[in-house]
């Protein structure tokens, strides 16, 4: 399907710039190469993809664009050394990879490369979804319809793409506000299991609560692990902002106050809204 492709005169850059990327890397796990990277495997390295992507997200967030393009990088090495591996043992090979990734691009977006319709970003993921559940057979039964949701994803991640299903399914919220009448319930719920003593119970409902503002979070259309990670570094911020202000007008260690005194400096941290 190569003829859907248009040529670009940067094509010849891009495939110097990945095969020399790739000749290092190859290097580096060669018998001649680096011990440290000959050493690791697909299983030591796929969370070194989160923890990149992570950094990535930070860069965009912060609009820094060296960031960006250095987190990108980093992204590219660690896939592509991890295709390396693959590689080595004869699984597949990266041509593999990336010609499968095109033609299931292609073959996702008639509407671009074929003449099928679709005339707005809603009407695309409708005809998405058609083409996965119909051509490529990932049909979601009515005995499972989550059996291709990872179990590897984070739990928020995963909690999302449950609750996606269900609103394709019919089963779901009109609106935010019957989530957020969900959260007060579960809420109650765990107040309830709280006074039981109930540990198994205590988890349960903590579970649902969570559970409950991922929706709340999805209607919305805000991405909850964006959200709180972003809630992660205010904190981290807002608390050595209170630990700054906490030393200047006391000569003891800031370990060595009482909660109620470092909450008068977390009002004021978050008052003063220090850099």
């Amino acid at each position: 399907m190569n003829e859907h492709i248009t040529d670009r005169s940067s094509n010849d850059k891009i495939s110097k710039s990945f095969l020399r990327l790739h000749d290092v890397l190859t290097k580096l796990r060669a018998p001649e190469g680096c011990p440290w990277d000959r050493k690791q495997t697909p299983e030591s390295s796929y969370k070194n993809i989160i923890e990149e992507a992570y950094e990535f997200i930070d860069a965009v967030h912060n609009n820094d664009i060296d960031n960006c393009k250095e987190e990108l990088g980093d992204l590219y090495l660690v896939i592509t050394m991890i295709a390396i591996m693959y590689e080595e043992q004869s699984l597949f090979t990266i041509s593999e990879i990336l010609d499968n990734t095109s033609e299931k691009m292609i073959r996702r977006h008639p509407h671009v490369f074929e003449n099928a319709v679709a005339n707005n970003p809603e009407e695309v993921i409708k005809l998405w979804d058609t083409i996965k559940e119909t051509i490529e057979g990932k049909t979601t039964s009515l005995e499972n319809p989550y059996k291709h949701i990872p179990k590897s994803l984070p739990p928020l991640e995963r909690a999302e793409e449950i609750q996606k299903i269900a609103r394709k399914k019919g089963f779901d919220w009109p609106s935010a506000e019957g989530a957020i009448e969900k959260v007060h319930e579960e809420l109650q719920e765990l107040h309830e299991a709280i006074e039981l003593k109930n540990h198994s119970k205590i988890e349960e409902e903590l579970g649902d609560l969570i559970f409950s503002v991922v929706n709340i979070s999805r209607l919305l259309k805000v991405n909850p692990h964006v959200s709180l990670h972003k809630t992660n570094e205010k904190f981290i911020k807002r608390y050595n902002d209170m630990v700054i202000l906490f030393d200047k007008d006391h000569e003891k260690e800031f370990s060595e106050a009482s909660f109620e005194e470092m909450d008068i400096y977390w009002e004021k941290a978050k008052k003063l809204n220090l850099t």
